[in-house]
C-alpha cells in the first residue's frame, strides 16, 4: 500500500514524485500504483485542487514532466527518470493529426489549445475527439510538453515541443542512453519502490508498447 493523506505542500509533492520516479495524478483502476491525489492530505475537493495545482506548478517550473502515459492517465515523471521514458517513447510514430500539431508548434512555438484547433481546422464538436486523440498520441510519444494550463473545467493548455521546453541536458542524457538500459532503469526504480513485486510485473503496469519500443 502506498502512502495516503501525507502530502501537505508542493515541496512534499516533489519529494514524493522524486522518490517513486513516476506516479499517476489519480489512482488507476485495477492497478496498485502511487498516486499524487491519494497521497495528498484533505477531503476530496481539497485533494483534487492541490494535486492539480502542484502538478501544474512543478511542470511549469521544469521540476517534473507530466502528460498522458501510464495506462493513458496523467502521469508525473521525475527529472531523474524523464530521460529514460523519453528515450523509449520519443520515436513513437505519429498519425496525420498529431504530425500537423507537431509541425505547427515547430513553426509557431508555444500555442494555446483553442488556437491550435482553430488554425489547424480542428474546431467544433465533431473534431474534439480527433484533436484529443492527437494530443494524447503526442504526449505518449514525449513530443510535446504542457507549458501551462488554464484552471477552468475545460482544461485548456498551452503546448510546446518537448525538445524546446525541457532542459537540454536531460535530452542529451536520453541520447547517450541505450534503449535497453533505459528500460532497465525504469523497471529497477519501480521494483525498488515496491510498485511492482518483480520485474516481470512491469508489463502489466507499463503496457506492451513499453517493451515493443
Amino acid at each position: 500500500m502506498f502512502e495516503e493523506n501525507i502530502l501537505a505542500s508542493i515541496d512534499e509533492a516533489l519529494k514524493f514524485i522524486n522518490k517513486y520516479g513516476v506516479v499517476t495524478l489519480f489512482p488507476i483502476k485495477k492497478h496498485a500504483f502511487p498516486s499524487l491525489y491519494k497521497a495528498t492530505k484533505g477531503v476530496r475537493h481539497e485533494k483534487f485542487d492541490n494535486a492539480w495545482t502542484w502538478a501544474d506548478k512543478l511542470a511549469q517550473n521544469k521540476q517534473i514532466h507530466y502528460g498522458k502515459l501510464i495506462q493513458k492517465q496523467v502521469t508525473l515523471v521525475s527529472l531523474e527518470i524523464f530521460p529514460y521514458f523519453y528515450k523509449i517513447y520519443s520515436q513513437t510514430p505519429l498519425n496525420e493529426d498529431a504530425k500537423k500539431i507537431h509541425d505547427y508548434l515547430e513553426k509557431h512555438r508555444a500555442t494555446f489549445t483553442s488556437d491550435l484547433r482553430k488554425n489547424l481546422g480542428l474546431e467544433g464538436k465533431e473534431n474534439k475527439q480527433r484533436f484529443a486523440n492527437a494530443i494524447d498520441q503526442l504526449q505518449i510519444a514525449f513530443a510535446i510538453a504542457i507549458v501551462s494550463r488554464e484552471q477552468t473545467p475545460k482544461m485548456m493548455c498551452t503546448y510546446d515541443l518537448m525538445e524546446r521546453w525541457m532542459p537540454k541536458q536531460l535530452l542529451k542524457t536520453a541520447q547517450k542512453t541505450e534503449t535497453s538500459t533505459a528500460k532497465e532503469k525504469i523497471i529497477k526504480k519501480l521494483f525498488e519502490n515496491k510498485v511492482i513485486a518483480n520485474p516481470s510485473e512491469a508489463k502489466n503496469v507499463l503496457g506492451k508498447s513499453f517493451f515493443e519500443s
